[in-house]
């Protein structure tokens, strides 16, 4: 029995897929472009109907409304030539000139008139004008704007020059470790001078390089100390300056500073960079602000209490003692006379600088400890002071320094104990020059003197136990390298020696000698990459390391893994050296392979 229609269920609905596809465009709305192209063919068909669209409109009488204009404005812009020009105006001036008044005027000229060479076969002619009987150039030159734009401007120009030897001294171009071929030379090239500038250098007589120091926090600062080398009849009248030279600009000082006497010494802070001490023939001592230009002397000694006339050898700046209160804001350091005193220097609220004698020095009537004399050798000296010739201070023990003498040796003496000495060493057969310790060891030092020799010693020893010698000359110069703990750079007369101690202890690596200068002193840049080396007339070398051998990971194991090597001839300085045990800075790192238990091996194994 079937159900009727309207009683039965509705049939379900069926399962409807739609897809979407993409359609043909469809175009909605277009305005072509009512302009062509010249150079096509579309242009010249449009050409030639326009042609004769226009014939077709003049035949009948009628004009084609066109603007041929860019912007469509309601009128045109017209621009007036007073814009582009100004108006040129005249006036009648008359002036009356006497003989007198022309004569004056090209008198004024002959005498303001320089000529600069520019080099050797061009010079060039500079002329400053008067005005009112005032040289307007060197009243430009006065204000300190005019200064300040003329340093900038001298260091862009000689930024074009310099620009190579600058990225040389700034190490962005360091040598690469995976070259196909490395050459080791240990040569010394020549980046550029610091030359002394005629209106500084004087007609009295030639000024030497005396003395340098690097700024401690800024390595592209030099200070350099210009006086005599040697104190002849001829240099009695001598005058002498202090220079300040930056390796942005290696033409011309950014600061300079004249005295009426050699200058002999100079010496940065490292805890005020700012400051510079400087020490003058006759023991006067100033403290300059190289950052105030045109100030005069924050401090100097006081004449009418000064300690000796004598000339000042050596400075060094020395750690605030714990006595003193902070408030004060002493910053003392010591300086070095000729007669054998020592004496310190203070910065107090005054204009003049607090001075106490530490120590005044004797000469020895024994025999010291150290190098023992050949029999028969006697310094004869009318003075019962020793001429003392430098100061060195201890890397650790800021009390300590050590003064090294004429006679070759060298005295420890302490802050905390003033009037005496603690030590004496005999170091070298004549007079000692330098004492420099090593970066890696505050108890391994070289000194180098008059005897021709570089000695390296170890604290506790009394015998060197390394010895260089190689020109008969004496050695001015010698200092340890800052990258290479085996590389010590030594200055003679007239070469620069670069010892690799790790290689050979019988000639220097390399030796450098430029057209036959005579060299004063020397020192390593902050880097110790470079090295700044004074001459006789006045000039400073800069000169770059190049071909040198990459440094060592561990620094400290390769040094007294040569020593070692050296001393294995001479087994009694041998154990002598290996009874000091470590002899590095104690926050070095040693790297010691690990040694294998065999006796907890052979447990684990028989428990097995």
């Amino acid at each position: 029995m079937s159900l009727p229609t309207q009683w039965r269920s509705p049939p379900s609905s069926p399962f409807i897929k739609v897809t979407l596809r993409k359609t043909s465009e469809i175009l909605l709305y277009e305005q072509r472009s009512l302009t062509a192209m010249v150079n096509t063919d579309e242009g010249q068909a449009v050409a030639e109907d326009n042609e004769r669209y226009e014939y077709l409109i003049s035949a009948q009488g009628r004009r084609r409304p066109t603007i041929e204009a860019e912007a469509q404005t309601p009128a045109l812009l017209h621009k007036s030539r007073e814009i582009n020009t100004e108006r040129i105006r005249s006036d009648n001036v008359a002036s009356y000139v006497s003989n007198f008044e022309m004569f004056d005027t090209y008198k004024d000229l002959q005498s303001t008139t320089k000529s600069v060479a520019l080099n050797q076969n061009k010079q060039m002619k500079i002329t400053t004008y008067k005005v009112k009987g005032k040289d307007t150039f060197i009243e430009v030159n006065q204000q300190p704007n005019f200064r300040l734009a003329l340093m900038i401007t001298m260091r862009a120009l000689a930024g074009n020059v310099f620009e190579k030897q600058q990225r040389r001294f700034r190490n962005m171009q360091m040598p690469d470790p995976l070259a196909a071929q490395v050459h080791y030379r240990y040569r010394t090239e020549l980046l550029w001078r610091f030359q002394l500038p005629q209106a500084l250098a004087g007609d009295k007589c030639v000024k030497a390089v005396a003395d340098l120091s690097w700024c401690p926090t800024n390595g592209d600062i030099l200070a350099v100390a210009y006086g005599v080398y040697t104190f002849r009849d001829d240099n009695m009248q001598a005058d002498g300056c202090v220079c300040i030279w930056t390796i942005k600009n290696p033409v011309n000082p950014e600061r300079y500073y004249t005295y009426e006497l050699p200058v002999m010494v100079v010496e940065f802070s490292p805890y005020n960079p700012e400051l510079l001490a400087v020490g003058l023939s006759n023991g006067t001592i100033e403290v300059l602000n190289i950052t105030e230009q045109e100030k005069p002397a924050i401090a100097k000694t006081d004449r009418r209490n000064l300690q000796n006339c004598e000339p000042i050898a050596a400075i060094k700046w020395i750690t605030q003692s714990e006595t003193f209160n902070d408030h004060r804001n002493i910053k003392p350091f010591l300086a070095l006379s000729r007669n054998g005193s020592v004496t310190k220097y203070s910065l107090i609220n005054s204009p003049h600088l607090l001075a106490s004698q530490l120590v005044l020095l004797d000469r020895l009537e024994a025999q010291p400890e150290g190098l023992q004399l050949e029999e028969g050798y006697e310094l004869k000296q009318s003075n019962r002071h020793p001429q003392v010739l430098n100061l060195c201070l201890h890397p650790t023990q800021p009390d300590l320094y050590y003064v090294l003498t004429d006679e070759g040796c060298r005295h420890k003496c302490s802050t905390h104990y003033p009037q005496q000495h603690l030590s004496v060493l005999q170091v070298h057969e004549a007079g000692a020059n330098v004492m420099d310790y090593s970066p890696w060891s505050p108890k391994l030092y070289l000194t180098c003197g008059n005897d021709w020799s570089i000695n390296i010693w170890l604290e506790g020893i009394f015998q060197p136990i390394i010895t260089l010698k190689h020109h008969l000359q004496p050695i001015h110069c010698a200092y340890w390298s800052l990258t290479h703990s085996t590389i010590i750079v030594s200055l003679c007369r007239n070469s620069i020696d670069v010892w690799d101690i790790k290689r050979s202890t019988l000639r220097p690596k390399s030796s450098t000698s430029i057209n036959g200068e005579y060299y004063t002193c020397c020192r390593l840049s902050l880097c110790g990459r470079s090295l700044a080396v004074g001459n006789d007339i006045g000039n400073v070398l800069m000169l770059a390391f190049e071909d040198m051998p990459f440094p060592a990971h561990y620094q400290y194991d390769q040094l007294e893994k040569t020593i070692f090597t050296l001393l294995a001839s001479d087994k009694a300085m041998l154990d002598k050296v290996k009874s000091l045990g470590f002899f590095g800075y104690s926050e070095q790192v040693r790297y010691k392979p690990k040694k294998r238990d065999k006796t907890a091996k052979k447990a684990k194994a028989n428990s097995k």
